[in-house]
């Protein structure tokens, strides 16, 4: 059973993604050649065991294959700044080890007899979230997310789990309810497609909701692992983005996935010649920032969107510089599982690609100080061969 620390950091979550931001536990079918069916699904990952953000290598094992599961042997798993997050205890107590990772793709290896959606050997994606009721006006409105039993990808108290809470990516497999996964298009490779199960779906819900239109201008803040895919988004249905960052070493980059310009906000003053200037806004930094100085871009009663995830979900707002900017102020929390498999198949078809470095289970430490750092160019992505 979760302790009580794990229940006040899910009722938190939800209670927070409502304001704006286990699987079931099933028989076997018996598809595994030569192995019971009733058997626990071996598996071999890197799990944080303390909140030193340091991962080691860790056997373990996941629930056998249900009537409506599928089990993926994952190919690639990148890495998110959210993992870094809940591993070091940034978001509240965790149970450990916990193996993190909610970007991942892979093949299928077996499917349930009550799956139709998947057959073995179908390329397959897995992002945040693993399971919920299916039954409610979230789930039914085709937004998982904020199902009040949603079980996310991992760390989350989970009944079939042989470890009792849900596993991530970072992993030889995964076996997961068909209805959380995605179909990876044959015109994408493996490698680049992982990264949209996150860093794309989280940028692309709130900026469709906004009913992006050609010739809008549209601000993306902190350019890493999402906002670079915010801009190539943006760009792509014709808007004129403008990037702002920390890092001067990231502008040519900035200008090379199609934004106008790159702004180096080095000083809070650097953000005042573009007063009121902007239709949207979509912020992707995890971390304390000068909430009302940025919104401050945005044109009066246009929109700025919310989706990095700072240490205790938290950020301190100037209540009166907001108010005098006018600007609607909200927050998403990635998206659900249509809206997934669109911006999956959108990417694909447009090939808008994320920038990925691929990296051997062993970098993933070094990889982890390089996110933290602001090192990363764009995504690591992990080769699960490796682990």
């Amino acid at each position: 059973m979760p302790d009580n620390g794990d229940l006040t950091r899910r009722q938190f979550v939800r209670l927070s993604a409502m304001a704006g931001s286990g699987l079931l536990l099933t028989r076997s079918m018996g598809l595994f050649a030569g192995t019971n069916p009733a058997a626990s699904i071996k598996s071999r990952g890197y799990a944080a065991i303390d909140t030193s953000g340091t991962l080691v290598p860790w056997e373990f094992e996941r629930r056998p294959v249900g009537d409506n599961d599928i089990l993926i042997d994952i190919k690639y798993a990148s890495i998110c700044h959210s993992d870094i997050h809940q591993m070091k205890g940034h978001w509240g107590p965790q149970q450990y080890p916990q193996v993190p990772g909610h970007e991942i793709v892979g093949i299928v290896a077996a499917v349930g007899k009550n799956v139709t959606k998947f057959k073995v050997g179908d390329r397959a994606g897995v992002g945040c979230m693993v399971d919920s009721c299916l039954d409610c006006e979230n789930c039914e409105g085709e937004e998982e997310q904020y199902c009040p039993q949603t079980v996310f990808t991992y760390g989350y108290p989970e009944e079939s789990s042989p470890t009792g809470i849900s596993q991530g990516g970072y992993s030889t497999n995964i076996v997961v309810r068909d209805h959380f996964a995605v179909h990876i298009p044959d015109h994408i490779s493996l490698q680049e497609a992982a990264p949209l199960l996150c860093a794309g779906i989280t940028t692309y819900s709130p900026l469709m909701k906004f009913d992006l239109e050609k010739g809008d201008k549209v601000g993306v803040a902190g350019i890493g692992g999402l906002g670079h895919m915010a801009i190539k988004l943006a760009v792509s249905k014709g808007a004129e983005v403008y990037a702002f960052t920390t890092s001067p070493g990231k502008v040519k980059d900035i200008l090379a996935f199609g934004a106008r310009e790159a702004i180096v906000v080095d000083d809070i003053t650097k953000l005042a010649p573009y007063r009121g200037m902007l239709d949207y806004m979509i912020c992707t930094i995890p971390a304390q920032y000068d909430v009302a100085a940025y919104a401050a871009v945005v044109r009066p009663f246009g929109v700025y969107t919310q989706v990095g995830m700072p240490e205790r979900f938290e950020l301190s707002v100037n209540n009166l510089g907001l108010s005098i900017s006018r600007v609607n102020f909200n927050a998403s929390l990635i998206g659900g599982m249509k809206e997934t498999q669109d911006v999956v198949n959108y990417c694909a078809d447009s090939q808008i690609l994320p920038q990925i470095q691929i990296i051997k289970a062993e970098q993933i430490n070094e990889a982890w100080e390089s996110v933290v750092n602001k090192k990363a160019r764009y995504r690591y992505v992990i080769d699960a061969a490796t682990f």
